[in-house]
């Protein structure tokens, strides 16, 4: 019922103060509510188990409750964890206090931090106590399987990753794409330059230079210049120019200007630094994706496998993590089969290295 004007003033602010708490309160039942059917049911029972340990600790009382991604969980599937902690410590009887209230300043400050071993979740929650006893905060610590499915209720499933080196040189190359002579059988390997294609030919079981194709320059050289070879559509991308070249790109070029801007990099809300690939294979009825790590170009990085059931579904971390000794330069998908091309500068050797990165859908 909505509040007289001519009630006093104190009143109005009482009222005020009670419908806010039950708008909040609610907002947080729903949140837990949708957060509980998008979660699986590992997870919701380690929220089960966080929630339970605070009441074990703590009486029912007015909360507050920040929390801190330092995981590779996409920000979404983080939001919806916290939310579902919510709604269990309101289960338990616990509050939370609107922010920036007299109530929150004198609230039970509950800190969420989500984090993550090799195997595993690791998500710790600290009561932090203001009290001058001396008494130290409790510190409550559950884990959270990381092999799970990406939408609740399915049977889980996970992802292998696999990765095999194809080349390696000391210059800088964009991209490269292996294919079979239709004539004669033999392999062959494209090697994308920044001003060059090179084609390699098997002889004695080593890589041997077949041809090199030149590839006119930009106006403007590129700082990052990226580049990809599309033996699909025969036709090779490098910084506003698309080159042809018959038969299957092995003949001379010919390159004029693109016609649509040209991009390599992909990447999702809560990894904006990382590179990205969606592979053109499914695990059952899930999209299959590639991110490398939060890293820059001085660090050594990682490949992992992610799930996602459909658009706008979270974005879930699946199976194996792929270590390399440099950064991951580029990341392109294969537009037929479950793979990605992935362009490493190994910071031991200093050489650039071509990997083939395979993902495959298990149980």
């Amino acid at each position: 019922m909505r509040p007289s004007r001519g009630l006093p003033l104190a009143i109005r602010v009482a009222l005020d103060t009670i419908l806010v708490g039950l708008l909040v309160s609610f907002t947080a039942y729903l949140s837990y509510a949708q957060a509980a059917s998008e979660l699986p049911k590992s997870w919701n029972d380690a929220v089960g188990r966080l929630a339970d340990e605070v009441a074990a600790v703590e009486s029912p009382a007015a909360v507050t409750l920040s929390m801190n991604n330092i995981s590779s969980l996409d920000a979404l599937y983080a939001g919806a964890v916290e939310a579902a902690v919510r709604g269990q410590l309101q289960r338990h009887s616990f509050s939370f206090a609107p922010e920036n209230t007299l109530a929150a300043q004198s609230a039970i400050r509950l800190q969420l931090s989500l984090s993550e071993s090799t195997a595993e979740y690791v998500w710790v929650m600290q009561v932090l106590n203001d009290s001058s006893d001396g008494a130290s905060s409790p510190v409550i610590i559950v884990a959270a399987p990381k092999t799970v499915s990406a939408h609740f209720g399915a049977d889980e499933q996970s992802l292998s990753l696999e990765k095999r080196l194809v080349w390696k040189q000391s210059g800088k190359f964009l991209d490269f794409a292996s294919l079979k002579d239709p004539a004669s059988g033999e392999l062959a390997l494209m090697v994308l330059g920044t001003n060059h294609l090179a084609t390699y030919k098997l002889a004695s079981s080593q890589w041997q230079i077949s041809r090199t194709s030149p590839i006119p320059q930009a106006r403007v050289p590129s700082r990052d210049p990226q580049g990809t070879i599309n033996l699909k559509e025969g036709k090779i991308s490098l910084d506003g120019l698309e080159c042809v070249g018959d038969p299957d790109l092995s003949g001379e070029l010919r390159c004029g200007p693109a016609r649509r801007r040209f991009s390599t990099k992909f990447a999702f809300p809560g990894y904006p630094t990382s590179l990205g690939a969606v592979l053109s294979g499914k695990c059952r009825s899930d999209f299959v994706s590639l991110f490398t790590a939060e890293s820059d170009w001085t660090q050594s990085d990682s490949i992992r496998g992610y799930l996602m059931n459909g658009i706008p579904s979270p974005v879930v971390p699946s199976g194996n993590t792929l270590e390399f000794d440099g950064p991951v330069m580029a990341l392109q998908a294969d537009p037929e089969i479950s793979s990605a091309r992935a362009i490493v500068r190994n910071l031991k050797t200093g050489e650039y290295e071509a990997y083939i990165v395979t993902a495959t859908c298990g149980n």
